[in-house]
Order: structure tokens, then sequence, then C-alpha cells
């Protein structure tokens, strides 16, 4: 079968139309794709700068935290350590068979010896023995205990009943 010229010219042009609106139908639906991907990337960016603003809020709030843990961490430190060095009182004052009727802390301060800042507990004691040598053993087991701190201000009462010992002890820790 043979065709004629026009009907060749017909089926080519026929073709090549068909060719153009798939051609067409092809670049629209490329060019739809392109804006929604377009638009996806304009949020995207738009996405980045609120969430870098957020990470460097974020960031800070962070920082800010962690100082105020490390300094609520050096309280509780400071305040376990005047918890210990209030129990090691006591077993002293166990040790030596007398009892503490008094005892007050100041909150710790800091001094600085041959360039090491220490922290200085300041402690007023009122203690109770039956006899004179009780107290001073509970002063001799005090040096014992603590070896680097200071007793100040010591002030014996002696009664038939009980003596009584007030003293004021600062203690020196790291």
């Amino acid at each position: 079968m043979k065709l004629s010229k026009t009907a060749q010219w017909i089926l080519a042009i026929g073709i090549l139309a068909v060719l153009l609106v798939g051609a067409g139908v092809m670049y629209g639906r490329q060019m739809t794709e392109r804006s929604r991907l377009n638009s996806e990337i304009a949020r995207a960016n738009q996405d980045f700068i609120i969430y870098t603003a957020q990470r460097a809020n974020l960031e800070t709030r962070r920082s800010q935290a962690q100082s105020e843990l490390s300094s609520l961490e050096s309280e509780f430190h400071e305040s376990t350590q005047s918890i210990e060095i209030d129990e090691a009182l006591f077993d002293v004052a166990d040790d030596a068979n007398v009892s503490i009727t008094s005892i007050t802390c100041s909150m710790p301060g800091r001094k600085t010896v041959n360039g090491i800042t220490f922290q200085v507990f300041s402690l007023s004691l009122a203690v109770e023995g039956d006899n004179m040598p009780e107290l001073l053993n509970f002063t001799k087991k005090l040096g014992e205990r603590f070896p680097d701190a200071t007793m100040e201000s010591p002030a014996i009462s002696i009664c038939t009943e009980r003596s009584t010992l007030d003293l004021e002890l600062k203690v020196y820790a790291l």
C-alpha cells in the first residue's frame, strides 16, 4: 500500500502535531513541578531562617541554664559540706561523751591562702559535758578531726551539775 504525497504530508503533520502536543503537555507538567519545587525551596529557606534564630535563642537559654546550674551545684556542694561538718561535729561530741546544745553556721566565705582559695565555714558551738576533762577531750578530738580548723573565743563555765563550753570554730575546705 502506497500512500499519496498528500496523505504522507497529512500523516507527517499529524505525527508532528501529536509530538508537539505531547511536548507541550510534558513542558506544562515540568513547569508545574518546577513551580511547586520553587515554592517548597522558598518555604524551606524561611524555615531555615526561623530555625536558625530559634537555635540561637535556645543556645543562649541553654548557656544561661548551664550557668545557673553551675551556681546551684556550687551552693548544693556548700550545703552538703556544711552538713558533713555538722555530722562530724556530732560524731566528735559522741566520742568525747559531751552533747552539743547549740550550733549555728553562717554561709561559707572565701579566703585565699598562698594562692589557694578555701571555703571558710564559721560555726558557733555550745557544748555541755559532765566535767572539765570531757570538754577538754572534746576540744582535743575536734583538733584531730579538723586539723586545719581554728578555734576562737573559747569560754568554759564550770558548774556543779554540768560544765559548758562556748567557742567559735572556723573550718577550711577546698
